[in-house]
Order: C-alpha cells, then structure tokens, then sequence
C-alpha cells in the first residue's frame, strides 16, 4: 500500500505468528499475548492487546485525528500513525464506561504500524491518578479518547492525565478523540453536557441556557487554537448549536474570535505537525465567529448574529489549520434564534439544488 510505514523485517512474520497463536489459543480457551492488566484502583480497568514488549520507535509528531462518530477508522488511522512515526507504535484508548469492550482496539491493533492497543476504562474520576493508568500512558505513543459522555472525560481535567497525554504530544507522539474524545480536543472551550444534551434549536433559542455548560483549560493543542470541536455534526444537524456556542464565547469570554469544528459521522480529521490537515471519509466544517460586538451577551434572549464564515470540507481535501485561510468560505446569518439558510451546510448558491437527506434532528440522549 502507498505510504504504508516500513517495518522491521521481523515484524510481519511476528504479527502471523501472533494471530496463529491466538487462533490456537482461541480454540483451547487459553490467553495469549497481553490481556488484563491489574490496576491498582477498583474503578480502572486495563486491558492490552498485541505484543507485550515496550517499543521506542522514532517519533516525528505531533499529530491529531480527529473523528465525528467514535469508533477510529482502520485506512484514516493508519495514515495517522504513519504521520508519526515509520515503525509500530503503541496505542491507549481512554474512555470512562463500558467496561468490558475493546472494539477500538481490536480494529487497532490489526494495524500494521500498531504494536499494541491498551484499553483504560476510568469509571471514577477520583481514581484518575491510578499508577498503572499514568505508566501506561508513559510508554504509549498515541492516545485516542473514545465516544461516550464528555462530561466523565472533563473530570478528569485537574488529574494528572491531560499533563500525561501533553506529554506524549511533546514528544512527538499523537492523540485526538472520536463523538465524546473529540468534543474535549477544542482548545477553546469543551462543550461538556454535564447538564444534560442540547440541540440546535434550543441553543440557538438561549445560549445561556442551563443546559450549554463549557469546561476549559483541558488541553490547548497546535492548530486547536480558540476552537471548539462538535460531533456528529450533519447526521444530528449540529451547524446551529455550534453557532450558538460560538457566538456564547465571543459574548461571554471576550475573545476577538471563535472558531468552531464540526465532523461529521464516518469522518476523520487528520493534523500533522505543521498544522495540514487532511479529511477522511465524508465532510467537516471550520467556523469562524470573528465580530466580537455581535457576541451573545445577555441570558434568555436568542442568537442573533451576522456574518458567521463556513468552510466546507470535502473527503479528500486539505486544511491548513496552523495559518487559517482568509478566502474559500460561505456566509450563514442568524435571526433571533432562526438561521436563515435553507441548508446551512451547503453553500447558498448550491444549496437550493441540494438535499438534505442524512440530517436527523439532534437527540438528547446524544452528547
């Protein structure tokens, strides 16, 4: 495959020695390479697939993926990694539910530039600190925060986690996050839903409402700056909770400007350690919220701003986040609460000629 990484020559004969094992092991009900690891915390489970050595491959990172729905996507992650480094990496997925499931890794560590896949599953935010969550933080490469409920993910903040994944970033290595792990990548603001979930119309009808909570000083990534990252973003037609957000953070934090990440399900977003990013799958959108006299300041009363600027990203195209584009977007306008497009995430020109099939309402049982 064009742009595989190159792997010791060892390494695939390991990898079909490996999987000749597990299938005989498999059969005979024995466990073979890692598995649970013991933690020191009642609450933290541990759970490593793939090879049980420590790699300590040459790093050349950073590197960000970003995805809309929160399973990672074999092809876009692979390419990831390969961002990162031309030799087999080690992986932690981070999620904070669902216990007993290993679905990413299991995709993961099929990889051939993955060496191993480790999942920790945090379900008390008091026991962020559990030595072996923090050691096995230490060896990886990347780290990949799944889907689920950002508001157990931003517990974690005052934890020495987000120093320990920072760490990994600083030495080249990778992190980023899918639905729930991608709505905590934004270096502006975390949307947190610790009130509950919100929906397009309702923010857009008060941004102040109880139920649009933030969470900041997370982590404060390359390319990241002053955004804020949203999921699921056409499938649950996001656009307009998004604006809402972002014209929240120009009234109510002072910034000059907001910037917003809308991906949708089944796409990944890739930045590479110069700021380029490149999109996977289907479509994502960046945002621009940049005339702060136009800020939703005043509680109860509903969005009303003109001149947000939307970039419309398609598979395959490039982004560079690192010294954002001034040319290349269309314009949405909102009026007391409604916006005034008949598909916001088409440009107006297009957007007469265009369907909108695949938008479903937003539902308030997703985050």
């Amino acid at each position: 495959m064009p742009g595989s990484p190159s792997l010791p020559p060892h390494r695939p004969l390991r990898r079909r020695l490996a999987a000749w094992t597990g299938a005989l092991a498999a059969a005979s009900g024995l466990m073979t390479l890692a598995g649970p690891a013991a933690a020191t915390a009642p609450s933290v489970s541990i759970s490593r697939l793939g090879f049980t050595d420590d790699v300590q491959p040459r790093l050349q990172g950073p590197a960000f993926y970003l995805k809309g729905d929160g399973a990672p996507e074999a092809r876009s992650f692979e390419a990831f990694v390969d961002q990162l480094s031309h030799e087999p990496v080690d992986v932690v997925v981070m999620g904070a539910s669902y216990r007993d499931w290993e679905g990413e890794c299991r995709t993961l560590n099929a990889l051939p530039n993955v060496n191993s896949c480790t999942t920790i599953v945090i379900r008390d935010a008091r026991d962020a600190a559990d030595p072996d969550v923090l050691a096995a933080l230490k060896q990886a490469e990347v780290v990949y925060f799944r889907g689920g409920d950002q508001c157990n993910f931003v517990q974690w903040r005052n934890s020495p986690i987000p120093a320990a994944v920072q760490a990994v970033v600083e030495r080249g290595g990778g992190t980023g996050g899918g639905s729930a792990g991608l709505a905590i990548q934004g270096s502006l603001a975390v949307y947190d839903g610790c009130r509950g979930s919100v929906n397009s119309s309702l923010a857009l009808a008060d941004p102040y409402r109880n139920s649009v909570s933030f969470t900041e000083n997370l982590f404060n990534w390359p390319g990241l700056e002053s955004t804020l990252t949203d999921s699921h973003f056409v499938k649950r037609d996001r656009m307009g909770r998004l604006l809402a957000f972002l014209c929240r953070q120009l009234g109510s934090r002072e910034v000059d400007e907001a910037w917003g990440l809308g991906i949708n399900e089944g796409t990944a977003v890739l930045i590479d350690r110069d700021g380029k990013g490149t999109v996977y799958g289907d479509t994502a959108f960046v945002v621009l919220a940049d005339r702060p006299g136009y800020g939703c300041r005043q509680e109860n009363d509903p969005v009303t701003y003109t001149g947000y600027k939307v970039w419309r990203l398609e598979p395959g195209s490039l982004y560079d986040f690192s010294e954002r584009p001034q040319t290349g977007f269309y314009r949405l306008d909102v009026d007391q609460g409604v916006v005034l497009s008949r598909n916001p995430y088409i440009a107006p020109a297009l957007s007469e000629a265009h369907a909108t099939a695949g938008r479903t309402p937003d539902r308030f049982g997703g985050l």
